[in-house]
C-alpha cells in the first residue's frame, strides 16, 4: 500500500478561509503567489483579475487584496451602499412617468 501524505490546515492570505491541504500543495500554491497561500476561491478571483487587467499574478493578487479590503466593511454599511447604487441606477435609467391627458 502507498503511504498517506500528511494533511494540514492552510489559511488563505486574502480572505482568511482555511482549507485542508498537503504540504506539497501548500508549497506549490505559495510558489505561484509570491509566498502567500491562497484558497481556491481567491485563486480563481486572482486569475479573473489577471485576464481582466492583462497583468501578472503579483499585480492581480494586489488588485484582489485591495478589493477584499474595500469590501470588508460592516455588512450593514455594505448593504446600504448597494441599495444606494441600485437606486441611483434605477433613477438614472428610468423615464419620467406617463401623464394622462
Amino acid at each position: 500500500m502507498g503511504s498517506l501524505e500528511a494533511v494540514k490546515s492552510a489559511r488563505c492570505g486574502c480572505c482568511g478561509m482555511c482549507e485542508e491541504c498537503t504540504d506539497e500543495y501548500i508549497v506549490w500554491v505559495q510558489e505561484r503567489f509570491g509566498g502567500i497561500w491562497v484558497c481556491g476561491l481567491c485563486e480563481e478571483a486572482i486569475k479573473d483579475e489577471q485576464v481582466r487587467l492583462g497583468v501578472g499574478i503579483e499585480v492581480a493578487l494586489r488588485a484582489h487584496a485591495s478589493f477584499r479590503e474595500a469590501t470588508s466593511v460592516d455588512p450593514a454599511i455594505r448593504a446600504a451602499r448597494s441599495i444606494l447604487q441600485l437606486l441611483k441606477k434605477i433613477l438614472s435609467t428610468s423615464s419620467p412617468p406617463p401623464t394622462n391627458s
